[in-house]
């Protein structure tokens, strides 16, 4: 019988069992509130940090409707340190009119490097800076971490992706990068991950197969176990213009490997403005196309599997 199942509370003389009391009622509790209740004896802190309630606690949290916001300062010469501060805000639209401030940190005197657009995956939020600088997050706990440096990289528009490994059920870090021969001035790409958690592997860079085509500077779409790059898969001249074919790379987490997609039907490219999104958390993919300032959905669905 598990620890949780049956039984009552350890020291408290009460009838409510471990199921409930955990899975019903702490399971509720934000993660500031369980981090405490951690410290109240040893079979509460093995069951907190559970993966069984860790994974239900995420799914209770992710039916709530809230939205996390990090500003970032623009600046005119991105190689320069930005802003001194990261301010990351929940809004929960529906409940709350105005954005509540959940974390700050602070950068003196240096300051942080310009970022890019954030990425977030169950709670975590991680900052990739254009200098190649990345930082994790997890607000709940207040836990601010710089990952170690990886390849290098020959332009300041770095691809950084962040997605879950469902097998393993780690958090995994991945990077594009592009180097050039000094002597041919030949570009060639390279790919890399980095898995966030426990383990050997853990917290250290591992160069994984080439993508099979450059990989765009834009963020990455994360689905469980996948992670969707737009790739530049070649360019045709008409005229004086030319006009840029695109596909979509599929990396695997759990083989890391690449796969090749084509564009939604609609069409086959993706500018600078457009974007990859998934479509409710449904495992599918769709385009989101700006044109003249406006932002719309250009594509029919298209699973991701």
């Amino acid at each position: 019988m598990s620890p949780y199942q049956a039984g009552s509370v350890a020291g408290s003389g009460s009838q409510i069992s471990d199921d409930i009391l955990f899975f019903q009622i702490l399971i509720l509790l934000p993660v500031k509130c369980l981090v405490r209740l951690q410290s109240v004896c040893k079979s509460w802190r093995a069951t907190i940090a559970s993966t069984h309630f860790v994974h239900r606690h995420l799914e209770i949290s992710r039916s709530r409707s809230s939205v996390v916001l990090v500003p970032r300062k623009y600046q005119k010469e991105p190689a320069k340190l930005g802003s001194r501060f990261v301010n990351i805000y929940s809004f929960q639209p529906g409940q709350s009119k105005t954005a509540k401030l959940i974390f700050q940190k602070k950068f003196y005197p240096s300051g942080i490097p310009m970022f890019s657009i954030p990425l977030h995956c169950d709670g975590l939020i991680l900052i990739p800076c254009i200098t190649g600088n990345i930082f994790v997050c997890n607000p709940a706990t207040k836990e601010f971490v710089e990952l170690p440096r990886g390849s290098r990289n020959v332009f300041l528009d770095h691809s950084v992706a962040f997605g879950l490994d469902t097998l393993s059920g780690t958090y995994k870090v991945a990077r594009h990068t592009l180097s050039v021969r000094i002597t041919t001035t030949e570009y060639s790409c390279g790919h890399e991950i980095m898995t966030i958690g426990v383990g050997k592997d853990a917290w250290g860079w591992k160069a994984t197969m080439d993508p099979p085509y450059p990989i765009k500077a834009r963020t990455a779409m994360c689905l469980p176990g996948f992670l969707y790059w737009s790739a530049l898969h070649s360019e045709a001249s008409h005229g004086h213009d030319k006009a840029s074919l695109n596909v979509i790379l599929r990396f695997s987490l759990r083989n890391e490997t690449f796969t090749v997609h084509p564009n939604p039907p609609c069409r086959d490219f993706l500018s600078h403005n457009d974007a990859l999104s998934d479509l409710g958390g449904k495992f599918m993919l769709c385009s989101l196309c700006v044109t003249l300032g406006n932002c719309h959905l250009v594509s029919e669905r298209w699973t991701s599997t």
